[in-house]
């Protein structure tokens, strides 16, 4: 357990730098994407102002010198190359934001992963810590009890009073046997007659 609960940090370290990393690329993605929204906001207004101006000037220069409507043509023609364009930026852009989405997603379930072993390497350590508890009681009952026999194998042999009564019980034995033995003679020969 203490192996698996080892592991379980280890995986989560790992996590927790790969968590750390992909922040880090979140906020460099997030501030490219916001600047290039800023660039794609500025030159596409520009590019309309400009659009605006240039018609304008050619309309302007065609009415005053009277030249045919082949200049208009062409200039559409410019206009549309440049609105492509920057529609393909466009694209780009959305691409790259989409990219960025994807990358959210990952990141948000590294998190969900991280956060299922950090519930895991909790569990853990409160079964540790309950182990450990039920170890050192254990612990403790054996001293006790190995302090108890210690103290009722000594007794008999230390104890003034059990040493006492062992005596008498020595005394007694001997005097005892004999008194025995006289009062069924005793009875024998009673029952013999």
């Amino acid at each position: 357990k203490v192996q698996h609960l080892s592991e379980k940090r280890f995986y989560l370290e790992i996590l927790k730098k790969r968590e750390d990393s992909l922040e880090k690329q979140k906020a460099e993605l997030i501030n490219q994407k916001s600047s290039l929204l800023k660039i794609f906001v500025y030159a596409k207004r520009k590019m309309t102002e400009e659009e605006d101006n240039f018609t304008r000037e050619v309309i302007e220069f065609n009415n005053e010198y009277g030249l045919t409507s082949n200049r208009d043509l062409l200039i559409k023609k410019r206009v549309k190359t440049e609105i492509n364009d920057l529609e393909n930026e466009a694209a780009l852009l959305k691409n790259e934001m989409e990219s960025m989405e994807h990358k959210n997603v990952q990141l948000k379930a590294l998190q969900l992963q991280k956060n299922e072993l950090k519930q895991d390497l909790f569990t853990l350590q409160s079964k540790l810590k309950d182990l450990e508890k039920v170890i050192r009681e254990a612990e403790r009952m054996t001293k006790d009890l190995e302090a108890e026999k210690v103290q009722v194998t000594e007794k008999p042999q230390t104890d003034p009073e059990c040493l006492r009564l062992k005596k008498e019980l020595e005394n007694c034995r001997d005097d005892d046997w004999e008194n025995i033995c006289e009062t069924l003679r005793t009875e024998i020969e009673i029952l013999q007659m």
